[in-house]
């Protein structure tokens, strides 16, 4: 951050180097008066106050910009804390004589001497006084401001949202969670285990940095990555006659009695689409909206459960067999969702990266 300061700096010294010997004498002079025929602009005077008093406080009102930079406000706060020209320059890094150029320029914005100057030491005068407070604010908020920004780029603070369906929300994004966590413990990670519906209104507000779902061409207006493959499967009780098959049919399937998704269910609707176009059609003896009630079901043997590869976790967690489902296989993509108008932030870019990189084929 310094050497951006110092290059804005840099810019002053031409109106040091610019003068010969003749104009400055070993002192840097102020005002816009003629020196030795040429014109010495917004240079300072170090050595002692002139005699005038009026000279030595007035800086031509027509020359005040208001622009003065962080850089030049560091030199002001720098100089007041040391009382030495030679101090300050050292602590900032830089040339006495870029110092004085900086002050000058400083002084030339605000239309006001900031210091009386005494060879090389120099006091903090009314109008410096009264302007030192808010000077240290400035500096301070932007070096704060700095920090911040360094912190959020090397992921040693930050936060990241992700909204997903429950089901993505227990057993996707957990494992996903302790990955990321275990390179950026400082990053907070927020979830949002809502409908696939809810999903697509967190990303598109921005209230959700990352959503998870399944594609549709409804969801044109969101940036969409495919995170997987997500095929259909039968969870049978254990001793179920078809638990003997390493994989069924879905005419087989189709004349057992069996527990899906509510109507209308994207994940239902999707299934009973493909199904259709085969002549299939599936008669459920429960429909039901969450997944760890179809589980107990059929752990209790009320029927074959009729769900994606998502759930095979907690139905093994439940002791079901799980088996895959042909002809036709069916299966939904499941997509990885942000707004297209939201840049994301470093860390949600890296949880992004990972949940792709972590994402079963």
């Amino acid at each position: 951050m310094l050497q951006a300061e110092r290059r804005e700096l840099a810019r002053g010294q031409a109106l040091v180097d610019g003068m010969d010997d003749s104009c400055t004498h070993g002192r840097l002079l102020i005002g816009w008066g003629e020196c030795a025929g040429m014109r010495a602009r917004n240079v300072a005077r170090i050595g002692p106050p002139f005699k005038s008093r009026k000279t030595h406080n007035h800086i031509n009102q027509s020359r005040i910009t208001m622009k003065a930079s962080v850089a030049e406000l560091r030199v002001f706060v720098t100089l007041a804390e040391s009382g030495h020209f030679t101090r300050a320059a050292e602590r900032l890094g830089m040339s006495q004589s870029s110092l004085s150029a900086a002050l000058v320029k400083l002084e030339t914005q605000l239309g006001t001497r900031l210091f009386d100057r005494h060879t090389r030491a120099c006091r903090v005068n009314e109008a410096g006084t009264a302007l030192l407070p808010a000077a240290r604010r400035l500096v301070a908020d932007w070096d704060h401001m700095f920090a911040e920004a360094r912190d959020f780029a090397r992921f040693s603070r930050g936060r990241v949202t992700v909204a997903a369906p429950n089901a993505q929300c227990a057993l996707l994004l957990p494992p996903a969670i302790r990955a990321f966590r275990s390179t950026h413990p400082g990053v907070r990670v927020v979830l949002h285990d809502v409908p696939e519906h809810e999903v697509l209104a967190l990303v598109r507000t921005g209230a959700a940095d990352l959503g998870i779902a399944t594609q549709t061409d409804a969801r044109t207006d969101l940036v969409s990555t495919a995170l997987s493959a997500d095929e259909f499967v039968a969870v049978l009780p254990p001793g179920h006659p078809l638990a003997a098959r390493r994989t069924l049919e879905w005419a087989q399937v189709a004349r057992e009695p069996l527990i899906g998704y509510l109507a209308g269910n994207p994940v239902r609707r999707l299934l009973e689409e493909k199904l259709a176009e085969r002549g299939i059609a599936l008669d459920y003896a429960f429909e039901i909206a969450l997944p760890w009630t179809m589980m107990g079901l059929a752990r209790e043997g009320l029927g074959i459960a009729v769900v994606t590869m998502a759930l095979r976790p907690l139905a093994q967690w439940h002791g079901l067999e799980v088996r895959a489902v042909g002809r036709p296989q069916i299966a939904r993509t499941m997509t990885l969702l942000r707004a297209p108008g939201n840049s994301l932030s470093p860390a949600a870019a890296a949880f992004r990266k990972l949940l792709l990189g972590s994402a079963p084929a």
